[in-house]
């Protein structure tokens, strides 16, 4: 027998509606099932979510936590150093820090994601690089492992509920198609996964427990994201028994399996390709009804 609640989505529907499959043995014993909202206001207000719905944090407090501008100084106002690289607002302070002749520079837009909009420079790029509205600079992370001679990127899952933060017991690795090479800026080498999902695609992805020394990597994005915390303070107060908030914490692997954290996204994408959606996405939702509708929390997260 399949019990579910209502159901409002506009994202992540499919792996939403999976997990409530996977879910729904756990939810039997109650008489009543708070009914569950998954909606990003980007497309406008639902008026059908109401106060009973379990649902999204308060719009506002997601947009501002979406900026990487504003997670870039939140980290240095706050002192917070070995998780995210370096970053600057001006061309000039990013020239004028103490760093290598032959550094590379990643100019990123505060609030597109994907990849896109952002440019790799040297030095000598940088000083005559009038930097576009909107933008900061972030140093390159240096020594970084690599999968089969190629950078990857990986991305850490995050729960906010009821003033806890809790992270996921995997995420995923998006492996570039082009063989790494640390002085290059070229994009396709750097930053583009456009086309993974694409079955003849050279981009990969796996998830994070397939790689080597998975339970020490792992490891290390719960280290991190201890100091990272008191950035997210605001998301966590203003989370609650119903409230609650989704991350994905995009991050490099440095040699020796530590975590060094790049981008946070308030806005994460939840669906990717059908071995990670059935795979990772759908037990991540799983874990998250879990924790709501139980008010257990899940085997799978860890509370940070």
């Amino acid at each position: 027998m399949h019990v579910s609640p209502e159901i409002i989505t506009n994202r992540a529907s499919s792996n939403i509606q999976a997990a409530f499959k996977q879910v729904s043995g756990k939810l039997l014993p109650y008489r009543h099932l708070r009914p569950f909202s998954y909606w990003d206001n980007y497309y406008g207000v639902n008026p059908q979510i109401t106060s009973e719905h379990f649902q999204l944090l308060d719009y506002k407090t997601i947009q501002r936590f979406e900026n990487k501008g504003y997670i870039a100084k939140r980290v240095d106002e706050l002192g917070i150093t070995d998780v995210f690289p370096r970053s600057y607002f001006s061309v000039a302070d990013a020239l004028a820090s103490r760093t290598k002749a032959d550094a590379i520079w990643f100019v990123k837009p505060t609030h597109m994601t994907g990849g896109r909009g952002i440019t790799c420079h040297t030095n000598e790029s940088l000083k005559s690089l009038e930097l576009p509205k909107f933008h900061f600079i972030q140093e390159q992370v240096d020594e970084i492992e690599l999968y089969e001679g190629r950078k990857y990127t990986a991305r850490a899952y995050v729960f906010i509920h009821d003033k806890k933060l809790y992270v996921f017991d995997d995420g995923f690795v998006m492996i570039h198609g082009t063989p790494y090479n640390d002085k290059s800026i070229d994009f396709a080498t750097q930053v583009d996964h456009r086309g993974y999902h694409q079955p003849d695609s050279p981009i990969k992805m796996k998830r994070i427990t397939e790689l080597p020394d998975a339970d020490k990597k792992l490891s290390s994005i719960q280290q991190q994201l201890r100091k990272l915390k008191p950035v997210l303070d605001e998301m966590i107060a203003m989370s609650s028994p119903i409230h609650y908030g989704l991350l994905g914490i995009d991050l490099l692997f440095k040699r020796m399996n530590s975590a060094f954290f790049i981008e946070l996204n308030s806005k994460s994408n939840f669906v990717h390709t059908e071995l990670i959606n059935n795979s990772l996405n759908t037990p991540f939702f799983t874990s998250i009804l879990t924790s709501l509708y139980t008010h257990e929390k899940d085997s799978r997260l860890t509370q940070i």
